[in-house]
């Protein structure tokens, strides 16, 4: 079985592919995801994403529920690097070097 990959949103938590993870952060780093509805982009079809009720105890998905164009950079930087996802939560996120 192929490894999946985990992200949640609103509280839903979806499942992906490691090729359809990766476009979907692709997507995110260079189009604005804000205020993220997974039925909007139809996900189910365009990523072939599928809804579960709870990730592995392994899983580290990541919260786009607040995610901004440069989340998706970061995790896109980070999955390219390592083939593993941070699991990032943007809510919980406080940037130390303020605008």
């Amino acid at each position: 079985m192929s490894r999946r990959f985990y992200i949640t949103s609103s509280g839903c938590y979806w499942s992906f592919s490691k090729q359809r993870y990766l476009q979907f952060l692709q997507d995110g780093a260079t189009q604005n995801f804000s205020n993220f509805n997974f039925s909007k982009l139809n996900a189910l079809e365009k990523y072939q994403a599928r809804i579960i009720k709870k990730p592995s105890q392994q899983a580290k998905p990541i919260d786009v529920t607040d995610f901004d164009v440069e989340h998706y950079q970061l995790e896109l930087e980070h999955f390219l690097k390592t083939g593993e996802q941070t699991g990032f939560n943007a809510a919980n996120y406080i940037d130390i070097f303020f605008d």
